[in-house]
């Protein structure tokens, strides 16, 4: 009996041979200088002028360690690279193509054409990604769009003829790994290649709007030894972030424990302390800006008490709390979550407390908290993260966007605020992608610390190891 997917393969490996001859067209055109399709080959590379110029400007930097005298002479630098690239690309296809057609009825060579299919999809990825970020006005992102309709159609063949035991179990994971192209691409485009990117122009000496000199980690150097506001910085950032999250995970608990309870106006109440979220953060620093401020609310009744006046936002001993406070008021979304925590902690866990005489305190602390832990370490990696990311009150409250301000104080200069003054102020990118590399491995640091020691106190209903 014939395979199932006999009749889809012979078209797959049709589509390839039709790949396989535009594909070669496409290179040896722009190889040759034809001006044949000009318009729909790739043409130049655009992706960030300094690495145009310097980096992918093959004809100094290939030229040095290939010797290869196409990249030498050719004014498009790195192009032919590519090109021959994809005629080797091709050439692999042409494989896929040939084994498709004549496997096309085997069951026994399924597996085979699933392994090249996959080897295909994971060159096709990158294809895409680099026509997308590298070549001058997208003009080569309809071959990369394409090439993924063989690439599809041989995994779906491939995973009918396959009969091996456990054939459903493939196929099902297959599919999957076919509809999950997307979100990989996304987090491809937006997180993968622009993160690596950052890494790769930290290691060049860049003051826009001149052009950037290769320098290693002279960058490095420079921040860790040179930077008087570097450590500073991060000192800063992480005893912000710390005594945020310790604060806002203590102020949102005990207001969601209340606002849990049965009393009147608890739906109002709700909405007053959820409100501070959604109000434009400009306009809530603006505020407390003035309640801070020397004749300020906050100064008058700490005055009325018989103390001193304070300036809150101009005093290094008191601008992180400061600072901390407004966090802790705007973090009514915590609040809700933990409402809705609250609301699914089981009630027969509390039943049975209170038959066998525990207390308020007894179940709070030994039932009521464990199974809330999901939810608590759930709020503590998201706080952790976005207030390691705080920017705005540097910008506001310590006039970091104000020409008119020469000096700011120390505890005002967050990672955020040093990398944007670098980069925007200052004008040295290279310095700014050093410290937001550094700042990405800083924030990972803190979040796998967070993951390895969730396992001693994180509880889970069903028993499951995490």
């Amino acid at each position: 009996m014939d395979a199932p997917a006999k009749g889809l393969l012979r078209i797959t490996g049709i589509i390839y041979f039709i790949f396989v001859g535009i594909t070669a067209m496409v290179s040896v055109l722009g190889i040759t200088g034809s001006g044949l399709l000009e318009s729909m080959r790739p043409a130049r590379f655009v992706y960030a002028q300094a690495f145009q110029t310097h980096l992918l400007s093959m004809g100094t930097y290939c030229g040095r360690l290939i010797r290869c005298s196409i990249c030498v002479e050719n004014p498009y630098g790195f192009m032919p690279m590519f090109l021959y690239f994809l005629i080797a690309f091709a050439l692999f296809r042409l494989i896929i193509a040939i084994m498709s057609w004549i496997n096309s009825g085997s069951k026994e060579r399924a597996a085979l054409l699933g392994l090249l299919g996959k080897i295909d999809l994971w060159i096709v990825i990158p294809i895409t990604a680099f026509t997308i970020f590298a070549i001058d006005g997208f003009s080569f992102i309809w071959f990369s769009i394409l090439s993924y309709i063989p690439t599809i159609m041989l995994l779906r063949g491939s995973a009918q003829n396959d009969f091996r035991l456990g054939r459903a179990d493939r196929a099902e994971a297959r599919a999957a790994k076919v509809f999950l192209i997307p979100a990989f691409l996304g987090l491809t485009l937006v997180t993968y290649i622009p993160l690596a990117s950052v890494f790769g122009l930290s290691l060049f000496d860049w003051r826009i709007p001149g052009a950037p000199v290769f320098g290693g980690f002279v960058n490095y150097i420079h921040l860790f030894t040179e930077n008087f506001f570097f450590w500073p910085s991060i000192r800063v950032t992480i005893i912000y972030a710390f005594l945020t999250v310790v604060l806002g995970m203590f102020y949102s608990m005990v207001i969601a424990l209340l606002l849990n309870r049965k009393m009147p106006g608890r739906s109002v109440f709700r909405t007053i302390f959820y409100l501070p979220f959604i109000i434009p953060v400009v306009a809530s620093f603006t505020v407390w800006r003035l309640l801070y401020s020397w004749q300020g609310p906050i100064n008058s009744i700490v005055n009325m008490f018989g103390g001193e006046r304070t300036h809150f936002l101009n005093t290094d001993a008191t601008i992180i709390p400061a600072l901390a406070i407004i966090a802790v008021w705007a973090s009514g979304n915590i609040i809700v979550i933990k409402m809705a925590g609250l609301g699914n902690v089981p009630r027969t866990y509390q039943e049975a407390a209170e038959v066998d005489g525990a207390n308020a305190w007894q179940r709070f602390w030994n039932i009521t908290i464990p199974c809330m832990t999901p939810i608590i370490f759930y709020n503590m990696l998201m706080s952790l993260v976005t207030h390691m990311q705080v920017f705005v009150p540097s910008m506001i409250m310590g006039q970091g966007g104000s020409a008119g301000r020469a000096v700011m104080q120390e505890s005002y200069l967050f990672m955020t605020f040093i990398m944007y003054r670098e980069g925007f102020m200052n004008s040295f990118m290279g310095r700014a992608n050093a410290i937001a590399f550094i700042f990405f491995i800083l924030v990972g640091f803190f979040t796998a610390v967070l993951f390895a020691t969730s396992k001693s106190w994180l509880f889970y209903e069903g028993g499951d190891a995490r």
